[in-house]
């Protein structure tokens, strides 16, 4: 798959690695692409990468995440639009970070994915032999599919947690790990068990 990651920070970079990894074609998209270094995978601008995605990725700050969906709304119309994003410590509104992001790009298919884990694990999730789970939530079946295939290829056990509305765990989940570190280090993640 194509795969345009907007935000070229810790997790953006991360994900860009282990996707290319995987064999999949990256870019990375920036605010300022002349500016910023790249070993890996090529950096364009928020709106090329956006524009040349099969699936694309928000990995900006939280705090500028509605702007950029907004932004790029018209680009990521019909398009699996990944949430990777978590607001910390405490969330600024009601709703999810992913519902506001698919607010502000209403024809864009959005999953909440990539937000429960540290960036240091998103190409290493195996833990004590065990893969990590990813959780994932989104409406649009083939978009939560397609993002649970690329969980897979990065070496997750990709779970559905719900529709959209369960994006708001995903998001205290996550808050739950941060507050975790703390005591644990970054080298920890969830796994779901069952029989």
């Amino acid at each position: 798959m194509q795969i345009g990651i907007i935000g070229t920070g810790s997790v953006g970079s991360a994900l860009a690695s282990g996707f290319a990894a995987a064999g999949h074609d990256v870019v990375l998209g920036s605010r300022r692409p002349e500016t910023a270094g790249s070993d890996g995978p090529p950096v364009r601008s928020q709106r090329a990468a956006a524009e040349g995605g099969d699936v694309v990725v928000l990995a900006v700050p939280s705090g500028v995440v509605v702007d950029v969906a907004a932004d790029l709304a018209d680009a990521l119309a019909d398009t699996p639009v990944v949430d990777a994003t978590n607001e910390y410590p405490s969330p600024r509104a009601d709703r999810s970070l992913a519902a506001r992001v698919a607010d502000a790009a209403p024809a864009a298919n959005v999953v909440k994915a990539f937000n429960t884990i540290g960036a240091n694990r998103m190409t290493d999730p195996v833990i004590d032999g065990e893969p990590a789970t990813m959780f994932l939530a989104g409406d649009d079946a083939d978009a939560v599919r397609t993002v649970a295939t690329l969980a897979a290829d990065l070496g997750f056990e990709p779970l559905v947690a719900g529709d959209l509305a369960a994006a708001a765990h995903l998001e205290h989940l996550a808050r739950f790990w941060i507050h975790l570190s703390g005591e644990h280090g970054r080298d920890i993640g969830f796994r779901l068990l069952s029989e």
